[in-house]
């Protein structure tokens, strides 16, 4: 047994659910279900690695969340600073397990409060995403990274960091629902007569029964696709509603070019640093 597989099967004795991903790489194996087939089945498990002796681990964002945290991001932006400054006006965030991400990032893990749902979010702060969907994964150590130049990165536990994960405190997790929730409210004006305002929400229903505009196919699909999976909706929901939408469309796009445009924004939106 190698240290992927004696490694999956410790995260799945602990209470992870855990699945394999193409070695040095993010992307699920081919002819699996990434994140939804995630288990913490023993057999399965050693099935997986057993096949595939050198796959990443991935292990999914149900019971917790992680915040993570860019350092090197091309814009100059650090997450670490965002911290920083949430911490000094909301309070400080108690010692938790971090794990050193393959680009040089660090994952904050937090357990979610028993049956709350928690939105995924990117860019919640300047160089921090929330990783929170029950479809969402991080990757966890030995897993590496080959990058285009060469380098391998690999995830490792943050040294001196907790081996335990932390309960999210009260105030992280009101302000990530009030950050998501944070909308212009319906007015109730004096005659009663409910006074109702469009939306982007409005916009996005509409756009699935009207379809996408002929030389805006491409960005539509793209633009709904990260909007319904920020929102949490299931992944294979939001795929459906992708193809209908497309067949709403004046001019059509072909299946295959929707799924590729789908799977570009996907791998985004519920992929890892």
């Amino acid at each position: 047994m190698n240290r992927y597989e004696q490694s999956a099967l410790n995260y799945a004795k602990s209470g992870f659910e855990v699945f394999p991903l193409t070695p040095n790489s993010k992307t699920p194996l081919k002819g699996t279900h990434g994140s939804i087939d995630a288990t913490t089945d023993t057999q399965q498990i050693k099935t997986w690695w057993h096949d595939h002796p050198t796959a990443n681990l991935g292990v999914t964002t149900r019971s917790f969340f992680v915040l993570d945290v860019d350092v090197n991001h091309a814009d100059g932006q650090d997450g670490r600073k965002s911290l920083e400054v949430l911490q000094n006006s909301k309070g400080k965030l108690p010692p938790t397990h971090i794990v050193l991400t393959a680009n040089g990032g660090e994952h904050w893990y937090y357990q979610k409060p028993q049956g709350m749902t928690l939105p995924q979010k990117i860019a919640f702060l300047k160089g921090v995403d929330i990783k929170a969907h029950p479809n969402n994964y991080v990757l966890v150590p030995p897993s590496q990274i080959a990058h285009p130049d060469g380098h391998i990165g690999v995830y490792k536990t943050k040294p001196g960091s907790p081996s335990q994960i932390a309960m999210a405190p009260t105030w992280l997790t009101d302000f990530i629902l009030a950050y998501n929730h944070a909308s212009k409210p319906t007015q109730q004006p004096s005659n009663g007569v409910v006074k109702r305002y469009r939306t982007e929400t409005t916009e996005r229903l509409e756009s699935i029964a009207k379809g996408f505009l002929t030389g805006q196919r491409n960005d539509g699909v793209a633009r709904l696709t990260g909007y319904l999976l920020a929102h949490a909706v299931d992944v294979e929901l939001v795929l459906k509603l992708i193809q209908y939408a497309n067949s709403n469309s004046p001019e059509p796009l072909p299946d295959a070019e929707v799924e590729r445009t789908f799977m570009s924004i996907a791998k985004r939106e519920l992929g890892v640093k």
